[in-house]
């Protein structure tokens, strides 16, 4: 899956990945010292940068509706430097994260834009984010529903009080990306969506998220600044059928 650059849209009942906590990122390695320099350079640009641990894709595959793989550890300034550098094959991983897919009562899904500073700035995207240590269980397994549940109320403010999970997940294969998407549905309407995301933002001293974007269909893509994977998500019909 990792060689594959051809996009997809699948449903998958689970996701399990593994940690693999003491392999060593060889393209890291081995551009360690421009790297460094690199690093310098943009939290000298962005100084809200944070250089803590976030994980890469190194093995997906899928059984059926059953999905496998294997992340590796790596500090931020490492998939900054690849991520600037053009996301380039020969590191060999892909860049995974977890992502809300988040209806509402009238089926409208509901995106945000993110503030400048950040790694999305500007676009419009599924909220979500890296796949951290927080995300790691005992068991050395990520635990993807509560990764995104995590970063959905962080952006927006949004939890289990007005979110239901549905059943499985939305795979979203992007080359360089990987998007883990949890359908969530509301009985709140749009505006009731946004009306709380737009309170939320506004309580928070440096909120992530700049506004947040109703799409009553893919149409409303057109003209609009979305995130590669999110507009191949979206234009697919399945999260349209939950």
């Amino acid at each position: 899956m990792i060689g594959n650059t051809r996009a997809n849209v699948t449903r998958a009942r689970s996701i399990s990945l593994k940690v693999e906590q003491d392999a060593v990122w060889t393209y890291a390695a081995n551009h360690r010292d421009v790297i460094d320099v690199h690093w310098k350079m943009a939290v000298s640009a962005i100084p809200g940068f944070f250089n803590g641990i976030v994980h890469v894709l190194r093995s997906l595959a899928f059984d059926g509706g059953d999905v496998q793989g294997t992340v590796i550890p790596t500090e931020f300034k490492n998939f900054l430097y690849w991520r600037d550098e053009g996301f380039p094959e020969e590191a060999r991983v892909l860049d995974v994260f977890g992502s809300a897919l988040i209806r509402s009562r009238e089926g409208h899904v509901i995106l945000g834009r993110q503030t400048p500073g950040n790694i999305n700035e500007g676009l419009a995207y599924l909220p979500g984010g890296f796949i951290d240590p927080r995300d790691v269980t005992p068991q050395n397994t990520i635990d993807v529903q509560a990764s995104v549940a995590r970063e959905v109320a962080e952006e927006t403010g949004l939890d289990a009080s007005v979110l239901q999970p549905a059943p499985g997940f939305i795979v979203t294969h992007a080359p360089p990306h990987v998007s883990f998407a949890v359908p969530y549905t509301s009985k709140l309407s749009s505006a009731e969506l946004v009306g709380r995301i737009r309170a939320h933002i506004g309580a928070q001293s440096e909120p992530e998220l700049a506004e947040p974007v109703v799409l009553t269909s893919p149409a409303d893509m057109e003209g609009r600044a979305v995130a590669h994977y999110a507009r191949i998500l979206l234009s697919s019909p399945l999260p349209w059928q939950l």
